[in-house]
């Protein structure tokens, strides 16, 4: 819903939906527990750290952040410093 009414592109898209996951199986063999996983550590997660001013961009530095320092640990790992 936006405020001047309903998307109707998006609202249609969503009768396709089903046929297609009928046809072609859920997006790369995902299941709802792997989209909650995901869900809660994307997005739950950064917004509990948030103050709530300005959430998303606190999100999305938060997100950065630890993707940075997965990698980091990642690069740590191969060279033997961890």
């Amino acid at each position: 819903v936006t405020p001047t009414g309903f998307l109707l592109p998006q609202q249609h898209a969503l009768i396709h939906y089903s046929c297609l996951i009928q046809e072609f199986g859920a997006l790369n063999g995902l299941c709802s527990s792997i989209t909650k996983s995901r869900h809660i550590t994307i997005v739950k997660q950064p917004w509990r750290c948030s103050n709530r001013f300005n959430a998303l961009g606190q999100m999305l530095l938060t997100n950065q952040c630890l993707d940075k320092l997965g990698l980091a640990q990642v690069d740590f790992v191969a060279r033997g410093m961890l």
